[in-house]
């Protein structure tokens, strides 16, 4: 009971003590189920995503990262072995569907910002909503179209918790309505995200669509994003290793994990904990229909020849 109430408190349980409460349970992760297998993670080369990155590696994986230049790629992964680098600007969508890639058992959908200046992408978007949304999205249909994700294998989203505030809210993706908020952006492209994680389960099969939230995380872009909360937090701040544990879990669980779920420390959980945040199916529809339509209206973009990764 007294951890219910640590959890229902939020900060208990986001924070670095609710990961330790909740990892009393976890059992150690089986290198063996990822061991030989190539995955692709995206934003892969600091942060959460370097930490995801490096727990492959460690379980005998080969890995993929993409960030939009390889700076600090070239300082995380100086001489390490089995690890490739592809420059990827995923709110650049021709680049997204020209980029050369190789093959997949596991996808990793986990680049994010929030910017302070706003850009608008394609007439239609801003930079977060284009990267995090649009553009994961045709990072995913394309190796998805292209076979280059093995059937069966686990494609999962980085959320944030910052989405259980936010209902979905696709009236003005570019902001020429109402002054650009980065913070409010960040939380209605992290609620698309887990909307379209479970959309994707129902009209995809074939995969193993998983999303999570990694709980606060100490990292660079945090800090460059909110100052005042990462100072206000501090020490309280989970590591990055800790942020990457569920999202690790989901990718050596694969075929266990029923397609579709939304995941905290390594337990299925509610995406609405507030009926104010809840959207009509009517929503859910113009998601879809929104991405879908953007898609197809970029197919005429050749893909580069492949890459010798694979």
């Amino acid at each position: 009971m007294f951890d219910k109430l640590k959890d229902y408190s939020i900060v208990y349980s986001f924070d670095q003590t609710g990961f330790k409460r909740h990892a009393r349970h976890f059992s150690a992760l089986n290198p063996t189920a990822v061991a030989g297998k190539h995955f692709l993670v995206t934003g892969g080369t600091r942060g959460i995503g370097e930490a995801v990155t490096r727990g492959l590696l460690d379980m005998g994986a080969r890995v993929t990262v993409t960030a939009r230049t390889d700076k600090d790629f070239n300082t995380a992964f100086a001489d390490v072995e089995g690890v490739h680098f592809v420059a990827l600007d995923l709110a650049d969508f021709a680049q997204v569907l020209t980029a050369s890639f190789g093959y997949f058992d596991g996808v990793v959908l986990n680049a994010g910002g929030m910017p302070d200046q706003l850009t608008i992408i394609d007439g239609q978007y801003d930079t977060i909503f284009a990267s995090q949304v649009v553009g994961h999205y045709f990072l995913m249909r394309r190796l998805i179209d292209e076979r280059r994700i093995k059937p069966r294998s686990p494609i999962h989203w980085v959320s944030s918790g910052g989405m259980y505030l936010q209902k979905l809210d696709l009236s003005d993706l570019s902001w020429q309505q109402k002054q650009y908020d980065k913070v409010k952006s960040y939380a209605n492209a992290k609620r698309a995200q887990v909307i379209l994680n479970q959309l994707l389960a129902q009209r995809i099969k074939g995969y193993v669509f998983s999303c999570s939230h990694p709980g606060w995380v100490g990292t660079a872009a945090l800090a460059e994003a909110l100052p005042g909360f990462t100072n206000k937090l501090g020490a309280r701040l989970r590591t990055p290793e800790q942020g990457a544990d569920t999202i690790l879990w989901c990718l050596e669980q694969g075929i266990k994990l029923k397609s579709g779920n939304f995941w905290f420390d390594r337990k299925s959980r509610k995406t609405h904990p507030f009926f104010w945040t809840r959207e009509r199916e009517a929503d859910r529809l113009a998601l879809w229909n929104l991405l879908e339509t953007a898609w197809h209206n970029h197919q005429s973009i050749e893909p580069r020849a492949e890459t010798s990764v694979n």
